[in-house]
């Protein structure tokens, strides 16, 4: 039997991306992963119901108290349903107001990630791309959706590296003359606090020692993202 002809898994424009995310909405996924760290939060089925949780062990009470209902322990993790982001009145959770909540997983992505871990209060995300347009609307879509997003990690078609290894076939220059002073003296601040480290502070604390809202914050770190974005894909003005 003749052997059909091979052909290559991705085009040459197909790029692999990993981008970190930071929820800055107060609901129970945050305080969650912020005091004890998330295991792995499964979407319900159906909107109605409500989002699970798996965290490591936690004294019952407390995340009670932060809105999470436990439900059994498994191992040295407790297993929690989180009610109150049930969409029982709509398309919103109660709890946070929030249209793209992530107990409801990635709808409003242009494309979903094939692989999610949760490291602290930030969650890292892969995706599989056929283009960087894609990526770049992974990383608008993320912004508009009020969360606090960097990219990590871009790897072109035709570069070998395995996962948790970065690298790319170009490299840019990012011009951050283009940031306002404000918006610079805000991303080196957090930056030196250590904010986009795995294990740093969250952004009610970066806030706090700044002085300025937890909202402030993340209306100028969505600002320094969105330009530093649109320099590394060349996107136009």
């Amino acid at each position: 039997m003749r052997k059909p002809a091979s052909s290559p898994l991705a085009s040459s424009n197909a790029v692999h991306a990993r981008v970190v995310i930071r929820p800055v909405r107060d609901c129970p996924i945050t305080r969650l992963a912020g005091e004890f760290g998330i295991r792995e939060l499964v979407s319900p089925g159906e909107h109605s119901r409500a989002p699970q949780v798996v965290v490591e062990s936690a004294p019952e009470e407390r995340l009670v108290d932060l809105g999470a209902h436990p439900i059994v322990r498994a191992g040295d993790g407790t297993v929690c349903r989180l009610p109150s982001l049930a969409r029982t009145d709509g398309d919103v959770p109660t709890a946070c107001g929030h249209g793209h909540c992530l107990g409801h997983g990635f709808g409003f992505l242009p494309i979903d990630p094939y692989h999610t871990r949760w490291e602290g209060d930030a969650l890292r995300c892969s995706f599989a791309a056929l283009d960087t347009r894609e990526v770049e609307r992974v990383i608008e879509s993320f912004g508009a959706a009020d969360y606090v997003v960097e990219l990590e990690q871009l790897i072109r078609a035709g570069d070998d590296a395995p996962e948790g290894v970065s690298a790319a076939s170009e490299t840019t220059i990012l011009d951050v003359d283009e940031l306002t002073a404000r918006q610079r003296e805000v991303a080196r601040a957090a930056v030196e606090r250590g904010y986009f480290d795995p294990d740093g502070p969250s952004a009610a604390e970066v806030a706090d020692e700044l002085g300025i809202a937890k909202a402030t914050l993340s209306e100028h770190l969505r600002a320094v993202q969105r330009e530093l974005v649109r320099q590394a894909f060349a996107m136009p003005d």
